[in-house]
Formats: structure tokens, C-alpha cells, sequence
């Protein structure tokens, strides 16, 4: 009688926590700003933007210190941007947005790694 009350409670806590997971990652989703975002936005809010991302990656710098894990993409992150200023790197991402405008679901952070920071940062 135990054991079968036991699968029982182990059933129904399966069950809740498959229900449960993916209501706890939801509370985790973070808003993706695309190139529709980006394209609508004020060439100050454009700024704003990418001010809080390098904001971000500072933070991330910070916090890893000297030597950070071996798996981090901040140094990437910082080598590559190091060769904007904000106006360029405005400037860089309309570019590719204009030149791409069927790609204006592409996310911003994505668009930031894969055309100018890791070009930029060369082998890492």
C-alpha cells in the first residue's frame, strides 16, 4: 500500500513539475529589441540602447576580474565594440539594417556580435 501511494505522490509531483517548469522559465524571458524596434526608434533612443548594453558588458568585466571563465564571450564583446563609438556603432547597425531590411526580425544584440564585434575582435 505504500509503495503504490508512493508512485502516486511521485506521479502527480512529475506531472506538477512538468507543468510548472515552463511557467518558472516564462518569468525568466527577456524582451528582444529587433530591427523593427531598432528602426522605429530616435537616433537618442538608439543611443540609450546601446549606452545599456555597454553598460552590461562593463558590468560582466567587472564582476569576472582578471581572469574570467574560459567559456565568456566579453572579451570578444569588448575587443570588438572597443573600435566603435556609440554614433559609429548607431551608425554601423543602420547600415546593416538598410541593407538587410527582410531581416528586421534579426535581434539587435545579434547584429552587434556577429557584424561588428567579432570581426573586429579578430581571432579570440
Amino acid at each position: 500500500m505504500k509503495r503504490k501511494s508512493l508512485r502516486f505522490l511521485l506521479g502527480w509531483l512529475t506531472l506538477a513539475l512538468l507543468v510548472a517548469v515552463p511557467a518558472v522559465a516564462a518569468d525568466y524571458e527577456v524582451p528582444v529589441v529587433t530591427g523593427e524596434n531598432w528602426t522605429q526608434s530616435t537616433p537618442r533612443e538608439r543611443k540609450a540602447f546601446l549606452i545599456g548594453a555597454a553598460t552590461i558588458i562593463e558590468l560582466e568585466q567587472e564582476v569576472q576580474g582578471a581572469t574570467p571563465p574560459p567559456k565568456t564571450t566579453i572579451g570578444v564583446w569588448s575587443k570588438g565594440l572597443s573600435a566603435y563609438n556609440f554614433d559609429e556603432m548607431t551608425a554601423a547597425i543602420d547600415a546593416w539594417y538598410a541593407a538587410n531590411p527582410d531581416k528586421l526580425a534579426r535581434p539587435v544584440v545579434e547584429v552587434m556580435w556577429y557584424e561588428l564585434a567579432k570581426p573586429k575582435a579578430g581571432k579570440s
